[in-house]
């Protein structure tokens, strides 16, 4: 009998082993040398420090952020996910503590007569984590905090570069319809000209007909430039919490010419390395690695303490109720349960093992997003310039067509072609200062770990302060 225990329990020690703990810590640290090396070729601007979006110096735009990063719908909902978090975290901590309450009994047993016994005392029991269960779950517990604090600052760094984008995107369409209501303006005008010289004679109807159909073109524009105003006020009313209709705006013409840079990181990949995607990643992966510690330390044998401190009666052993209290050291070992808890050990191996891959697959796209979004950068810049020169060409071709025509050495059909063009390289002109502006923003949503960090401190003390 006794060699069998022996057997069995030599053979629990060998499957504990089975069961080892996977250690990430190397690939981890491979991945942290993997960003630290990268380079980006972004220059980083030491005067826009975190609060970034002020570098517009628009007001509006600052009161506008300001109030999404405190009203927004879906920051508020991370709000209640940490606060969930942080609650099972206390509830994990607790069990590293005893565990009782207040208890009555009442008991009649009939064996050759009524025994009747009863007591009423205060019972406790605690679990001596000798093999780290309850301490990983408190692992778990504080990584998974750690991944609900990353998602709300990822929450927090979309909800703060998705006000400033539709606040651009909003401003380009407003600068679309003065522009389209201005050449209407200048179409009405030269068509009312164009009138007088047909009706006396000097200009053919075609010149008015081509001057109707221009004029109508540019006039079938506005809809949809309107449209694509309210939308962009529809986007940044939901992101500030407000109904479309309460939100007044008024114009910002300089936020789409404003130069910003990556903020506050002496490199750019000390950015990438504390984005927020990442660190949720990283936390999730702890979170599992820990739950998997907790389900191999249910290998082991568990010990526990339970006591009694209370009163006691028990008929015709006393004459009342005595005082009573007892401490009982207990010892379990669910060795017939192995193949479960192997099982279950392995299924956790499997979930840390994705939560690993995802995690590396979070930094391969954080790095090609990254890179996508420098590309973009320098591409619009170069697009920026260049539509810039061909307004500039386009203005002036404008002008002396104009003069030409008033002075009869061109034809109407020339004029026209000068507007044409000239009305396409405003539209072009305006199209990539926002594709500009808007790749300055994706820099910034790329390389958004040191400034995200900050701006969530932040927030994290004000919520503080308000409760």
């Amino acid at each position: 009998m006794r060699k069998t225990a022996t057997s069995v329990i030599l053979g629990a020690v060998l499957l504990t082993g089975c069961a080892a703990t996977p250690d990430y810590q190397p690939r981890e640290e491979a991945n942290e040398r993997y960003l630290d090396s990268l380079e980006f070729g972004v220059q980083t601007a030491d005067s826009t420090a975190v609060e970034w979006w002020r570098s517009y110096q628009d007001d509006q735009l600052n009161r506008l952020v300001e109030v999404a990063q405190k009203a927004n719908l879906d920051v508020l909902a991370t709000r209640q996910r940490v606060r969930q978090a942080l609650a099972d975290l206390g509830a994990d901590g607790n069990r590293l503590l005893p565990q009782g309450g207040v208890t009555g009994e009442y008991e009649a047993i009939d064996r050759n007569g009524v025994q009747e016994s009863s007591s009423v005392g205060l019972t406790a029991s605690w679990e001596v984590d000798l093999f780290g269960r309850l301490k990983a779950l408190v692992d778990a517990g504080e990584a998974n905090l750690e991944v609900a604090l990353n998602n709300q600052r990822a929450v927090l760094k979309e909800v703060t570069v998705g006000v400033v984008r539709a606040y651009l995107e909003w401003e380009a369409a407003r600068q679309r319809v003065q522009l389209i209501k201005a050449d209407i303006r200048a179409l009405e005008d030269t068509r009312e000209v164009m009138a007088l010289r047909v009706q006396e004679g000097i200009s053919p109807n075609l010149d008015l007909a081509r001057a109707d159909t221009l004029l109508e073109q540019q006039r079938a524009k506005l809809p949809d430039a309107r449209a694509q105003l309210y939308r962009a006020k529809a986007v940044l009313s939901v992101l500030v919490n407000e109904d479309p209709e309460a939100l007044v705006l008024n114009p910002a013409s300089s936020v789409l010419t404003a130069s910003i840079g990556v903020p506050e990181a002496e490199r750019a990949n000390e950015a990438m390395q504390r984005r927020a995607d990442i660190g949720a990643a990283l936390a999730a992966l702890a979170r599992n690695v820990a739950v998997g510690n907790a389900l191999r330390a249910e290998l082991y044998p568990q010990f526990s303490v339970e006591g009694f401190l209370g009163l006691t009666n028990v008929a015709e052993l006393s004459d009342g109720f005595e005082g009573t209290g007892t401490i009982a050291p207990r010892i379990s070992w669910s060795l017939l349960s192995y193949p479960v808890i192997l099982q279950r050990v392995e299924s956790q191996n499997a979930v840390s093992e994705e939560s690993y891959i995802r995690y590396r697959q979070t930094i391969i796209d954080a790095v090609a997003s990254a890179r996508v979004a420098v590309f973009a950068y320098g591409r619009a810049f170069e697009a920026d310039r260049a539509t810039g020169r061909a307004f500039e060409a386009a203005n002036e071709s404008f002008t002396i067509a104009t003069t030409m025509h008033r002075e009869g050495a061109i034809g109407y059909l020339d004029l026209l072609d000068a507007i044409r063009t000239f009305i396409s390289a405003q539209q072009d002109r305006l199209s990539a200062r926002l594709s500009y502006a808007a790749a300055q923003l994706g820099v910034i949503e790329e390389f958004s770990g040191v400034w995200s960090a900050e701006a969530h401190r932040r927030m994290l003390q004000d919520t503080i302060g308000e409760s």
